[in-house]
């Protein structure tokens, strides 16, 4: 009858309290979204309006009429983005796996931000000219949207001077491919990276703070990771790792056909109309 010793057990609940803390903020995202997005509409509505109906007829300080009126509706714009965004993450829908292309996804998203901004250098760099992962394309392509608009918002911010450089390299490692989105910006913040990824977390003035959300939790989904380190002379690196079903649809779809796209005027035209 007498006591021996002690038996402690530890349980690691981060991944339940991460789930629960992502319920939570869904669920406020969802009722966010459909307070804001009721009025918006008749806001814009009646702002076009105003100035379809009086720009010809005011002539004392018409410009001030027309900036207040555009200056509205672009507003209007952007808040609509922002409740685009809390509406993605609350209703993330389940991933639809295909057998898709993940070199022609990430060309594909560079040459539209390429087209976006002709003043930034994008590059993609590859060993491989196609990679076959399964994967939802759709989300994919969210993800890569939102790193690359991060790595530019990146460079607009950076303190320092430079020509804005992008770079979007794929490798093929064991038994999965990572995505790495690299930029010359300012860099990621000293100290809580980690909390970079939670819902309304940003460093930007504009931000909503759910744009990494959003690729973690597809990450996430696709039982990938996405890690985020320091560049090398400055800026950040975004790593995507994808991991790789080698079952026989897949097998030998690493192609080596060497590829390294540098992202000009000429070569975008040229991917666009592959």
């Amino acid at each position: 009858g007498e006591l021996s010793g002690f038996v402690v057990t530890f349980d690691d609940i981060s991944e339940l309290q991460s789930a629960q803390r992502k319920a939570a903020w869904a669920d406020v995202a969802r009722r966010i979204a459909h307070e804001i997005k009721n009025p918006l509409t008749p806001i814009q509505l009646a702002a076009e309006r105003l100035k379809r109906k009086y720009q010809h007829r005011i002539t004392d300080d018409r410009e001030t009429f027309e900036v207040c009126t555009d200056t509205i509706v672009r507003q209007v714009e952007d808040i609509g983005r922002m409740v685009d965004e809390f509406s993605a993450f609350a209703r993330m829908p389940a991933p639809v796996m295909r057998e898709e292309d993940l070199v022609g996804l990430v060309r594909e998203q560079l040459v539209l931000q390429r087209s976006a901004r002709s003043d930034i250098r994008f590059a993609l760099i590859s060993e491989e000219d196609r990679l076959t992962l399964r994967c939802d394309a759709r989300q994919v392509r969210q993800v890569l949207t939102n790193l690359l608009q991060n790595a530019v918002d990146a460079i607009e911010a950076s303190e320092v001077p430079r020509d804005g450089e992008v770079n979007a390299t794929i490798l093929a490692v064991p038994g999965a491919i990572r995505v790495e989105i690299s930029d010359n910006g300012r860099g990621l913040p000293p100290e809580d990276r980690d909390s970079l990824t939670e819902p309304y977390v940003t460093t930007r003035e504009k931000g909503t703070g759910l744009g990494l959300a959003i690729v973690k939790k597809i990450m996430e989904d696709h039982d990938g990771q996405l890690d985020m380190h320091d560049r090398d002379g400055g800026g950040a690196v975004m790593s995507l790792l994808f991991p790789l079903e080698l079952d026989e649809s897949l097998d030998g779809s690493l192609a080596s056909n060497s590829a390294g796209d540098q992202f000009g005027p000429a070569a975008a035209a040229a991917s666009a109309e592959d």
